[in-house]
Formats: C-alpha cells, structure tokens, sequence
C-alpha cells in the first residue's frame, strides 16, 4: 500500500474499528502523524482550539488503524483500550499528586520527583503501560495471519488453489 492509499484508507475509516488493516496502512500513517503533529506543535501554538481538534481527529485514526492492525494477528483491539485506560488513570493520579506544578516551578526540587516517581502506583503503572505498549509495537510489526479470522478475511493474502498468495 502506497503513502497516500494508506492515508485515504485511514481517513475513509476514521471510527471503524472493525475488520483488518496491513502494515502499511498502519506504519504510512503513523508518519503522517508523526509529521503532522510536529508542524502542529509549531504553527498552531496560539491556537489551542483548532490544534486540540486536529490532534483528536488523528489520534482517533491512530486507535481504529492500530486495532484494526491487531486484528489482522488475530489480537482484540482491548489491547488499545487498556492502554489509553492506563495512560488516562496515570495522568490523573500523576495530577492529584502535585508532581506536575512541583517540577514547572522556577526551581524544581528533586526530591519531590523521587518521592513520587517512587510510588508504587507511579511505577506499577509505568510498567505496564511500558510492557502493554511494547505488546502491541511487537504485535504491529508481524505480519498479518494470511487465512480469514473473526475479524474478516486477509488484506494481503487471497487463497488461490488452496495456497495463499500475497495480493500486489
């Protein structure tokens, strides 16, 4: 799949979160997003609205790619929802804690950070966002299962003669 039929596929799709999606898709993507985001932290600044926006819209498109992608291994897309859950209940707790204006003072004490950094909480939930999210990198970058599973038929392979044969 080219640059642009990944990104139209994407966009065409942008809260389906059902049947498979092929590396490429997912990866072409993710570039764009990657791009995008960049460009928007620079141009938009000033324009929190219009930037918040955009980036919803994208990383709605991110979610249904990369669950979609997972179907293609055979994978639910609760890997996904775990963890934006995970990440979501982290940033609240990491909130709550005061971390955040004790380290965007003029001068921020370490000790502070250590404490918090250091609570079980904090890093229980790093690892298992670092370990969840690692999963689901390994799970993307794997090729797709060439025969039809519950989540629909390959978008790379057809069955020819009983052999499967990558589609160009």
């Amino acid at each position: 799949m080219s640059f642009s039929e990944s990104v139209k596929t994407v966009l065409s799709k942008l809260t389906d979160f059902k049947g498979r999606a092929r590396r490429s898709e997912l990866w072409w993507f993710w570039l764009l997003y990657a791009v995008v985001s960049v460009v928007l932290n620079l141009s938009l600044a000033g324009m929190q609205v219009v930037s918040s926006v955009v980036s919803m819209l994208l990383l709605l498109s991110i979610c249904s790619v990369t669950v979609r992608r997972l179907h293609d291994r055979g994978h639910g897309g609760w890997w996904v929802a775990a963890s934006i859950i995970i990440n979501i209940l982290y940033n609240i707790y990491m909130s709550s804690t005061g971390y955040l204006e004790a380290m965007t003072t003029v001068n921020p004490d370490p000790s502070i950070a250590v404490k918090i950094m250091s609570d079980p909480i904090v890093m229980t939930s790093m690892l298992l966002l670092f370990f969840l999210n690692i999963s689901i990198l390994v799970f993307c970058v794997m090729d797709g299962k060439p025969e039809e599973n519950k989540y629909g038929p390959s978008p790379k392979y057809i069955v020819n003669n009983g052999d499967f044969q990558e589609i160009k």
